[in-house]
């Protein structure tokens, strides 16, 4: 079993197209899932009138059926039925496909994308420069509508990505909507390498670390960026979490651990028994210096539990627009009858002072409303960011 915390948000769970979830190692890890229903007479009924149904379809269907696409329906189907927004069946391709993003390196198009919470469509965050998707036209804030002939709107984000993602080299067509226009990009998968940090110097003493989502190469991306901005005589920092959303849980635990004492407390998660395990920091060495945190309504899960987690602790100021919430993890069951792998929600996970974000988000200690970049300047400074420069400008003044 692993544990995920991941958000739908997700290639903006933004997840990447590449996907996004949290994983959380767990001491059961790779346990294969069966069920033994002897004597259950539910279960016995519901086998049958699958079988009776898919016979039926099989002999009185008028087009021809492909039977891995209807198994695949009706696994799915089980799992709509928990009406668990994160809930999703993975085949043994798809689910490697998506453990591989997570060391920050995947096959696709190259773009975050995250699915809104009041219309479900699936809409596109960021477009990673020198992607396939910025190649043939992607912008942010386009919807995904279709991918070949599949309509995904409306669909689980994981279904989409994996209809988006495939061999290097191979073609696909992606139709988005764009205000009211319907857009079919044409572009080509490729491998695409993804630099999860980006850092400068602000102001001589201000340095400035974006963190595009919390997967595995992070931390040390992060660490370095710190080193070589200290070296350059910074004494205050910004950490810039906007449409960040998130990754895996033990990055989330280690990234905090730059800031924070050893042997603190960071999180814990809570099971549906009510069981909770903590985890803890153990780094010797902490970054005591002043910091803000930038966030906005993309910034999910993981990047919540850091935020929430350094401000309990005061070691920073939370400034942006409200986060998105989400504070439930999801579990991750290998099935071992055919190597795929499903994904439930398995309960949630909180903060030290016990707060759980899911539904409700993370209220900005300085609330500053984002105001898009003059499109005049055709060559903006990070400062001409006007979240950036109130950060800077708070930073500045305390």
């Amino acid at each position: 079993m692993l544990v995920t915390l991941g958000i739908v948000l997700g290639a903006v769970l933004v997840y990447f197209v590449f996907f996004h979830d949290v994983l959380k190692n767990s001491s059961n890890t790779g346990n294969q899932s069966s069920v033994s229903a002897t004597g259950d007479e539910d279960y016995d009924t519901f086998i049958n009138t699958e079988n009776a149904i898919m016979k039926i379809v099989n002999e009185k269907f008028y087009k021809e059926v492909d039977a891995e696409t209807m198994y695949r329906g009706a696994y799915s189907g089980i799992l709509a039925s928990l009406e668990d927004p994160y809930a999703c069946y993975y085949s043994k391709e798809e689910y490697q496909a998506m453990t591989e993003t997570t060391n920050g390196e995947y096959v696709g198009i190259g773009c975050y994308v995250a699915v809104q919470k009041d219309s479900n469509d699936i809409t596109v965050v960021s477009v990673i420069k020198g992607s396939p998707a910025e190649k043939a036209g992607m912008l942010a804030n386009d919807i995904l509508v279709k991918v070949e002939d599949t309509e995904v709107n409306g669909t689980n984000m994981d279904y989409a990505l994996s209809l988006i993602k495939g061999p290097v080299g191979t073609k696909v067509a992606v139709t988005v909507k764009r205000d009211n226009d319907l857009i079919e990009l044409s572009m080509t998968r490729d491998k695409i390498e993804v630099q999860l940090t980006y850092y400068e110097m602000i102001d001589g003493n201000i340095g400035y670390i974006y963190v595009a989502s919390f997967y595995k190469p992070v931390p040390e991306q992060f660490k370095e960026a710190l080193k070589d901005l200290e070296s350059q005589g910074m004494e205050k920092l910004i950490v810039d979490l906007r449409d960040d959303p998130g990754g895996l849980y033990d990055v989330a635990v280690e990234m905090v651990d730059f800031f924070i004492d050893r042997d603190l407390e960071v999180a814990y998660v809570e099971d549906n028994t009510g069981k909770k395990q903590w985890s803890y920091t153990n780094d010797l060495d902490t970054f005591d210096k002043p910091v803000v945190i930038l966030i906005n309504g993309n910034s999910a899960s993981a990047s919540e539990l850091f935020t929430q987690t350094l401000r309990e602790y005061n070691k920073a100021t939370v400034m942006g627009t409200k986060s998105y919430g989400k504070g439930v993890y999801q579990n991750l069951y290998p099935l071992s009858v055919n190597g795929a792998v499903i994904k439930i929600t398995g309960g949630r996970y909180f903060s030290p002072k016990g707060v759980c974000v899911d539904g409700v988000g993370i209220e900005p200690d300085i609330t500053v409303e984002y105001v898009k970049i003059d499109s005049s300047i055709t060559d903006p400074e990070l400062t001409d960011d006007n979240q950036i420069k109130a950060a800077e400008d708070f930073l500045n003044k305390n």
